[in-house]
């Protein structure tokens, strides 16, 4: 297991995760995604001139089992994951996979104003860099900080608070289809977490 760690002036942080997921576990991932029923929605943020991105979307419950690969105990991924999204910090918000096509145009968003982390899982059995497709992350003042390439099995985890969107696809070499996973972690603090 491979992990890299870029942070920000004022502390937050993007986490690399790579060789976290089997590869058996890479591939039902992939299937799984290819499967589910995708619908239109709105991206999590609307641009300042409110212009809204459009994305192809598949909400996932907390029990379905892309959610298990990545999260149960018994999976290498779990100790990795934990240690940058602690259980006694963060609860699990929802989860969602992303459906990614050509043509898709991506603003610069965020996902959430406070504490939270993202977890965001690139889905496809096979990638290469020149299909494009990446992640780019940003400073505050809009400036590109970090470019994340898709590897299968990838994962990434970052604070929602931080700029970022999704490169297009290369139409003349890639894949039709781009999958990621993307599940939501909140503070503990928050109403929804007591009891």
């Amino acid at each position: 297991m491979k992990c890299e760690t870029i942070k920000y002036d004022d502390g937050r942080e993007i986490n690399i995760i790579d060789d976290s997921v089997a590869s058996s576990e890479i591939l039902d991932i992939y299937f799984i995604s290819c499967a589910l029923a995708y619908q239109i929605c709105n991206s999590s943020c609307s641009e300042v001139q409110g212009i809204v991105d459009r994305r192809l979307k598949c909400d996932i419950e907390d029990t379905h089992p892309i959610i298990e690969y990545l999260l149960s105990e018994k999976t290498n991924s779990h100790k990795a994951i934990k240690k940058y999204i602690p259980s006694e910090v963060y609860g699990f918000d929802r989860g969602y996979v992303n459906l990614g096509i050509h043509g898709d145009v991506n603003q610069m968003h965020i996902d959430h104003r406070y504490d939270c982390k993202t977890l965001l899982y690139y889905a496809n059995r096979h990638w290469e860099y020149n299909w494009g497709g990446n992640t780019i992350f940003y400073d505050n003042d809009g400036n590109a900080k970090t470019n994340i390439e898709i590897k299968p099995g990838r994962i990434v985890i970052f604070d929602g608070g931080i700029p970022h969107t999704v490169m297009p696809m290369n139409i003349r070499c890639s894949p039709s289809y781009r999958f990621t996973v993307a599940l939501k972690f909140e503070t503990l603090k928050q109403t929804k977490f007591k009891k």
